[in-house]
Order: C-alpha cells, then sequence, then structure tokens
C-alpha cells in the first residue's frame, strides 16, 4: 500500500497507528505461516524418511528376490541336470536289467533247460527257404531228398503252437525186437536142480533152462610168483626172469594199475572213492599216498609216448582246438583252489587228441604247443588264437559254425520270429553235412555237395546278415548273435575249398566233457603238475574212444609191452596205431 501523504501530526499518527497494527496482524499472520510451514516441513520431513526407508526396504526386497531368482533358476538347472542324470541313469539300469534277466533266463536254461539245441523249423519255411534260395525251377526233388529230414513235418505243432516236446504216453512205439542174446565168451557156470525124493516111474522130459547175468563185485586174486632157481656145474645160478612191471618191486600188477587209472579217468571215479570200495568188498586197504606214487611213476613212463603224440599230432593239416578250466591248488601257501586251464586239440586225420594242462589261458600256450603246426586251425574265436597265429603263414585260423549257430539259438527267447528266419538255414546246412557223413562220402564228394547245395544258403545267411547289422539294441542277444558272426564269417570260406575240414568243431567240444565229470567227482587237480598228470591219462583213454578201443585193455597192455619199446616201435604204442598182442573175445 502506497501511504498517503498528510500535512498534519494527528493524522500521521493516526496513520503510523494504522500501519502498526497492519504490521501486527502481518506478523501474527507470518508467525502462523511460519508454523504451518514447519509443521509442513516436518511432516514432509518424516514422509520423505518413510520413503527412504520403504525406497530401501524396497531396494532390499528387489535384492532379496533377485537372489532367490537367481537360486531358483540355479535350482532349475540343478535339477533339470539331476533329472537328466536319473533318466540316463535309469536307461543304464533298464538296460542292465534287461541283460541281467537274459543272464538268469540264459541260467535257469542251462541249469533246467534242455541241453540239446535241436532246431526243428516249420515244413512251410523249410520249402520258402529252398525255393527261394536255389530258385523255382531248381530240382526240389534231389535236394529235399537230401535233406529229408530236415524238411520233414513237425506234425504241425509249429503252426499250431503246440510244443514240439509230446507227451510219452501219446508216443507209438515201435514192437519189441526181443531180448538181446547173451555173450557166449563170458565164463559160464551151469547149476543142475533135480527133484528130490523117489523118480520111480518117471521119464526124463527134457529141462526147462533159465540164463542170466552174476556178477562177483571187488575181486581181487593175490598173486605169487615162484622162479625155481638151478646151480649148474660151473657154479652159475640159473632162473627164469622176472615179468617186468611199471611199478618194480612193488605189491601191484598192471592190469590193476590200468583199473585204477580207467575208473579215474574214463568212469570218474575218484581214488579215495577206490579205496573204500576195495576196503569194503575185499579188506584191502591202499594207503592214498602209495596210490598218489603209483600215478606218478606210471606218467614218468609215459611221457615219452605223450611227447610222441604231440609230435604226431602236430603233422596234421588240420586240427581243433577247444579249452576248459579245471581248478587247481597251489604248491606254495594254503588258499583256495585257483582256475587253470585244459588245453584240447584234436587231430581228426590221426584220431588223435592232446590235452595239455596250463595255469593260464593267454595266447603264449598254445603258440608254444603248436609251434611246428601247419596247416588249418579251427577255433572258438578266442582272441588267445588270434594273437598266437597272427604273424605265422603257416597256420589257417577257421571259425566254428556251431558257435555262430549258438548265438541265434539264444536269441529265441527275445526274438523268435527274426532268429528262426536264420536257424531254418543252419539247419539245412547241417543236415547237408549229415547225408555226406550218412553216405560215407569223400572229401572231394563232400565238397562238391557243398558247393553245389550248401553254398547258396551260406550267400542266403550273409545277405541276412547284412540287412540286420546296426537294426537291435547293442547289447541284446539278437545283435550280439550278429556282431559274432560279421566278425568270424570270412574265416568260414575254406569250406568250399577242403572237403576234409568240418563245419565246426563239436567233436573237441565232446571231447571235453569227461573234464566236466572230473570237475564234478574230483572237484580239482591237487596242484599244478596233478593237472599235467590227468592231462596225460586223459590224452591217451580220450583218443582210445576215438579209435573205439576199451582204455582198460590198451593201458594194461602199454604197461606190459613199455619196458623194453624201443624209440622206432612206440609209434605202435599210439591209440590210433595199437593193436592188441591177446586178441579180445567178442560176442558171437
Amino acid at each position: 500500500m502506497k501511504p498517503e501523504i498528510t500535512y498534519n501530526l494527528s493524522e500521521a499518527l493516526e496513520q503510523v497507528n494504522a500501519l502498526q497494527l497492519q504490521k501486527a496482524d502481518l506478523s501474527n499472520a507470518l508467525t502462523q505461516e511460519r508454523h504451518v510451514f514447519s509443521r509442513i516441513i516436518q511432516e514432509l520431513t518424516t514422509e520423505n524418511t518413510t520413503l527412504k526407508e520403504d525406497k530401501d526396504q524396497l531396494k532390499r526386497w528387489l535384492s532379496n528376490e533377485q537372489e532367490r531368482g537367481i537360486d531358483k533358476d540355479r535350482m532349475i538347472a540343478s535339477l533339470e541336470q539331476t533329472i537328466a542324470e536319473l533318466q540316463s541313469t535309469l536307461a543304464s539300469k533298464t538296460d542292465e536289467a534287461l541283460r541281467k534277466d537274459w543272464q538268469l533266463k540264459e541260467l535257469q536254461e542251462i541249469l533246467f533247460g534242455q541241453r540239446s539245441e535241436k532246431f526243428i523249423p516249420d515244413q512251410a519255411a523249410t520249402q520258402t527257404a529252398i525255393q527261394q534260395t536255389l530258385g523255382k525251377e531248381f530240382d526240389k526233388a534231389e535236394v529235399e531228398a537230401i535233406i529229408e529230414q530236415a524238411i520233414a513235418s513237425s506234425v504241425t505243432n509249429t503252426q499250431t503252437g503246440i510244443s514240439s516236446r509230446s507227451s510219452r504216453k501219446k508216443k507209438h512205439h515201435k514192437a519189441h525186437k526181443g531180448r538181446r542174446p547173451i555173450p557166449t565168451h563170458l565164463e559160464t557156470e551151469t547149476i543142475v536142480y533135480d527133484l528130490p525124493g523117489d523118480k520111480t516111474g518117471m521119464k526124463p522130459m527134457g529141462k526147462k533152462v533159465s540164463v542170466y547175468y552174476e556178477i562177483i563185485p571187488g575181486k581181487l586174486i593175490r598173486k605169487e610168483e615162484h622162479h625155481l632157481q638151478y646151480k649148474s656145474v660151473d657154479g652159475k645160478i640159473h632162473c627164469t626172469p622176472v615179468q617186468p612191471r611199471m611199478i618194480e618191486r612193488g605189491i601191484v600188477s598192471n592190469r590193476l594199475l590200468a583199473h585204477l587209472h580207467s575208473e579215474r579217468f574214463v568212469y570218474y571215479m575218484p581214488y579215495y572213492r577206490q579205496q573204500q570200495r576195495f576196503e569194503r568188498l575185499t579188506g584191502v586197504c591202499f594207503a592214498a599216498s602209495t596210490i598218489d606214487h603209483w600215478e606218478e611213476v606210471c606218467y614218468k613212463k609215459l611221457k615219452r609216448l605223450l611227447k610222441l603224440l604231440k609230435k604226431t599230432l602236430q603233422t596234421a593239416s588240420y586240427i581243433k582246438a577247444e579249452e576248459t578250466s579245471l581248478k587247481y591248488l597251489h604248491d606254495e601257501g594254503v588258499g583256495k583252489a585257483t582256475n587253470g586251464w585244459m588245453w584240447v586239440f584234436h587231430a581228426p586225420e590221426h584220431k588223435l587228441l592232446l590235452f595239455e594242462f596250463h595255469p593260464g589261458r593267454a595266447h603264449d600256450v598254445p603258440k608254444e604247443i603248436l609251434k611246428d603246426f601247419a596247416g588249418t586251425l579251427q577255433t572258438d574265436a578266442l582272441s588267445s588264437y588270434t594273437a598266437a597265429f597272427k604273424d605265422n603263414s603257416k597256420v589257417t585260423l577257421m571259425s566254428c559254425l556251431a558257435h555262430i549257430r549258438r548265438g541265434f539259438k539264444k536269441a529265441q527267447r527275445q526274438n523268435k520270429e527274426l532268429a528262426d528266419q536264420v536257424l531254418v538255414y543252419f539247419n539245412i546246412i547241417y543236415r547237408i553235412e549229415a547225408y555226406a557223413k550218412r553216405k560215407h562220402f569223400t572229401p572231394d564228394q563232400r565238397l562238391a555237395l557243398r558247393q553245389k547245395y550248401s553254398k547258396p544258403f551260406f550267400d542266403k545267411m550273409r545277405g541276412w546278415l547284412d540287412e540286420q547289422t546296426d537294426k537291435h539294441v547293442p547289447d541284446s542277444l539278437l545283435a550280439k548273435a550278429v556282431n559274432y558272426a560279421n566278425n568270424q564269417w570270412d574265416k568260414l570260406n575254406i569250406l568250399f575249398t577242403n572237403g576234409r575240414i568240418d563245419v565246426d568243431n563239436n567233436s573237441t567240444e565232446n571231447a571235453i566233457r569227461p573234464i566236466t565229470l572230473f570237475r564234478k567227482n574230483s572237484l580239482f587237480a591237487s596242484n599244478e603238475h596233478g593237472g599235467e598228470r590227468a592231462a596225460l591219462f586223459y590224452s591217451l583213454v580220450e583218443s582210445c574212444k576215438l579209435n573205439g578201443i576199451d582204455p582198460f585193455e590198451y593201458l594194461a597192455d602199454v604197461y606190459d609191452r613199455l619196458h623194453d619199446c624201443t624209440a622206432s616201435e612206440l609209434i605202435h604204442l599210439l591209440p590210433s596205431n595199437w593193436k592188441p598182442t591177446k586178441p579180445r573175445k567178442t560176442a558171437s
């Protein structure tokens, strides 16, 4: 307000008073405004502090949430990784469970199932395989005549789903041919029974004859040889020479030794059981150490015959090989038995079997045993044979068709349809081989038969294997069978260039069956040397079986002749060349 100009004092005073009043009012108003503004500032300060606290709290919350989010991401990543690991573990456990299930089924099959690997194909499937392999224009009558057993109908069992096993009650047995004749070479004891009492007025009307077998078990004879001595005029003493025996000055004859050894290695009866039987039936007891010493003496004297057998076997052009486990005890220390290996070598052309015991299964064993061999060696694809002869151009390794077939036979439990497809071809091939054996074909005839009939089925199987490669789960039985067949297939080509070669080494596997029974009855060899002794006797007795010779008669004769047998005459004591000095009587 612009003050007005006055000209008197009173007006000026009034004006001054008015201004003072206005000043006072303004001062009061300013004071009030100041208080209001102070309250507003205080409230704003309080709100600002609260907002700052809220802001800090929000920041802390956001930081915590961010950390929690990062932890969640980490947790999610960790959970995803755990899930992946669990899925991988589940897959491996599933595969392991499948493998163990297959192994369990295989073990049950071994323990309780059929031992035979026989496969009976469907007639229609066999005829289809023949037609597809040999062609529609092929003379089916000729091949059907050869493999008639392979195409024989299984009475529609496979078509109707009925098991090939039939009840004994439903079988139609052929008429019995009657009682077998009793051999006439046996010692005969005649007993005559006559009516007791008075027979006056009776007329003889012949007799009723009953013939039966009798046995005198455990008969031992105590023999005494008395050699009379004479003194001549010149003072010299003359006496017949004492017949030499394997155990010089011993109490055992050569035939009793042959009996002990044939009982153990042919009929699988350990010495301690023989001791018990002798003591129970005859009252004679031989000490275990004495019998063991007798075997050791015979082993040392027979070693030169074994050396000749081994040398003769290596001159063959074709050998089959197989091996099986045999436990033995270490010479040093006391502990449980350790696995050793009995190696078996079969020379079909010489009809000889060689058993060699060795603690290991490495490649140096067959390499040393067959160091002078040159020819075809048929094995079961053990890596030791491959390593032993990989640098030996003189030895040609060949695989075994039975081992290849065995894998597909096992695979029937998982995929019967596919396995049966290839097993039909195997069946036909084996029937062709059986036909050649039944007809006694020469090697050239058998070779021609294979080239004409078997080769097309081999080619058909080769194509089937190519189709099935990499199509199955790696650890499945069918995949293993296909891979094994692919790895061994090229080693079968020699079948179509050499008719002397067999398709498998089943004959060698049959020869190691006695070792299985030896393991069951004797449990283990006493030590490594005990395994070597067993190998020597098995080489001789199993070669005897191969040549149709009675092992007891052979051992008894060899024990009689070995003492003065020269090196040049020793070859006549091999089982394949042996002729008995005294011909054995046979049943008429």
